[in-house]
């Protein structure tokens, strides 16, 4: 699995074909903007991200929010780390 994180919103359309169904997007900073996006893979959105921008994830979305503990496990947890900015 490769973890992707998505620090701004412009920059998913250079990385969205390089996703795999098995890879990891985690959202970040002003990344978080595209919370509400279908995004391939596996999603998550840092939650004091989203606090801090008052966005909401919708029900409707496959993005979960996790908190930086998780996000730090989830780069332990992967094969290698690819930064999008």
């Amino acid at each position: 699995m490769i973890l992707h994180t998505i620090n701004k919103p412009g920059v998913l359309a250079s990385c969205f074909d390089l996703i795999s169904e098995k890879d990891v997007v985690v959202l970040l900073e002003d990344g978080i903007y595209l919370s509400n996006q279908t995004i391939p893979g596996k999603a998550y959105a840092i939650e004091a991200d989203l606090r801090a921008r008052g966005i909401k994830i919708r029900a409707s979305s496959r993005i979960e929010m996790i908190d930086y503990c998780r996000f730090v496990e989830l780069t332990i947890e992967a094969r290698k780390t690819c930064s999008w900015f």
